[in-house]
């Protein structure tokens, strides 16, 4: 192996629906832990059950079932900005914040230079809470002066603005917070999101110009607004069970958490003796030409695989474990499946050689 031309992972966090930390995480998985609940009323603002209806319908959503993060508190002390700031910003940029300072301290606090250490994470731009609350705000005065002559318009606060921001926004906040000033980038390439944050370290790794890089991902969304809009595309699982590659499988149920990684050359790791809990060998990204949101194409996937095997030196007949996209919208499993068939070529492989999941199931 050319150690050169790998990336060590020397640092992970995570907070995930039903498991804080990323032991937690690994602990749910192996237990086969349902992390679904039904949606709290205290997460929407109008009433469950006026939005919940078995059947389609406009502004209407088909089931209260979802991965959620219940019960976290976030400690607003010990970063480099203002607690008080800290504290009224939105969910989404406590669970950045959080994981990023857990992924620099676990398994064991991480030696970095802090002027040549970057972020680049991923947070795609949907409404989040804060977001939404403005725009009920806004919208409110306006037709309260327009209907009734009433004006009650007053600009957001400081604070406000902050917490409604998504784009551009978490990446510099965890940097400026963590005193990290090798730059910062906040991107959003849908479901690809946080594996394009990794590919974009990696990048900046091999290019030297960064010694280190916390990637990952941030999603948080204000959870009625994707839950009526994934029922609108029709994507939203009926039954709340999402059930990738099953023959049951009726759709995708949200979720939300943040995953952050703390990657290093293999050889700087090494050479600072750093707890290196894998290796990053290759890795693909391709533009997915006649695909869609829920049609996805396999020819853009395909290549996208086959960019990353090249890379590690790898065959794919090699790999015996492969963490799938894997949604539970039937469209989208037949095409992944397909795609790598397609990458594996007609019967190069046997019946039970590789194992296939996608940690969505829970």
């Amino acid at each position: 192996m050319d150690i050169r031309s790998s990336i060590a992972v020397v640092g992970m966090a995570g907070i995930f629906p039903g498991a804080f930390d990323a032991d937690a995480f690994w602990t749910n998985i192996l237990s086969k832990f349902d992390a679904t609940i039904d949606v709290p009323d205290h997460r929407w603002i109008e009433p469950v059950g006026r939005v919940v209806r078995p059947e389609p319908a406009i502004d209407r959503a088909v089931s209260r079932r979802g991965c959620l993060i219940e019960g976290f508190r976030f400690d607003p002390s010990g970063y480099r900005v203002a607690p008080e700031l800290l504290t009224g910003l939105d969910p989404a940029h406590h669970l950045a914040l959080h994981a990023g300072r857990e992924a620099l301290s676990r398994p064991e606090p991480l030696r970095l230079n802090k002027k040549r250490t970057g972020v680049i994470l991923a947070a795609i731009a949907l409404p989040t809470d804060a977001s939404s609350a403005i725009t009920r705000e806004l919208f409110t005065g306006i037709f309260e002066q327009r209907l009734f002559g009433r004006h009650r318009f007053e600009p957001p606060s400081r604070i406000q603005c902050a917490a409604a921001r998504v784009t551009a926004f978490p990446a510099a906040l965890l940097a400026r917070a963590l005193g990290l000033e090798g730059g910062s980038t906040t991107l959003d390439a849908a479901c690809a999101s946080s594996l394009v944050a990794v590919k974009l370290a990696c990048d900046a790794l091999h290019a030297r110009r960064l010694d280190a890089v916390l990637a990952g991902g941030v999603s948080r969304p204000d959870c009625l607004y994707t839950q009526i809009g994934f029922s609108q595309l029709r994507a939203l699982s009926p039954s709340g069970r999402c059930a990738p590659f099953d023959h049951r499988a009726d759709g995708l149920v949200v979720g939300e958490g943040a995953g952050i990684l703390v990657l290093k050359r293999l050889e700087d790791a090494i050479a600072g003796k750093d707890r290196i809990l894998g290796l990053i060998r290759g890795i693909g990204v391709s533009n997915d030409m006649r695909g869609n949101l829920l049609a996805p194409d396999s020819e853009g996937q395909v290549r996208a695989m086959r960019s990353a095997y090249e890379q590690a030196g790898w065959d794919p007949g090699e790999v015996d474990l492969i963490e799938c996209h894997g949604t539970g919208a039937p469209v989208g499993d037949v095409t992944e499946l397909r795609s790598l068939l397609q990458l594996w070529g007609r019967g190069r492989r046997k019946t039970g050689s590789c194992a296939i999941g996608s940690v969505k199931s829970m």
